[in-house]
């Protein structure tokens, strides 16, 4: 991929990012006004945030799943992972020991399928 085309996908991708989190914002702004905040739009707005969350997830760990080689060493982590920033989070009520959790758990497993693949 040549410099210009990475600009453009880096440009494209950050005010991408940018709407999808603006224009939900001010869709609610505006809806707050509106007594009847019930509808199909609302439903659509207040999934947005979710529907975000796991897009990212995916992207975020596309790359570190390869089907091509062993999917145990590399699935495994990741669900590791995850799991980890979950109770991490829910336990001490923080993302912060939630993420190092996650990477901590991450590390274990890895290091752990090494030692036993």
């Amino acid at each position: 991929m040549n410099t210009s085309t990475l600009l453009w996908v880096v440009l494209f991708s950050g005010v991408g990012t940018f709407l999808i989190r603006l224009i939900p914002m001010i869709w609610q702004d505006r809806g707050s006004m509106n007594t009847a905040r019930h509808g199909r739009l609302r439903r659509a707005l207040d999934a947005i945030g979710p529907a975000a969350i796991v897009a990212l997830l995916v992207v975020s760990f596309w790359d570190l799943v390869n089907v091509r080689e062993d999917v145990v060493a590399t699935v495994v982590p990741v669900v590791a992972g995850v799991l980890g920033v979950v109770a991490g989070k829910a336990w001490l009520k923080t993302i912060a020991w939630g993420t190092l959790a996650g990477v901590l758990a991450y590390g274990a497993t890895v290091w752990a399928l090494a030692k036993i693949l």
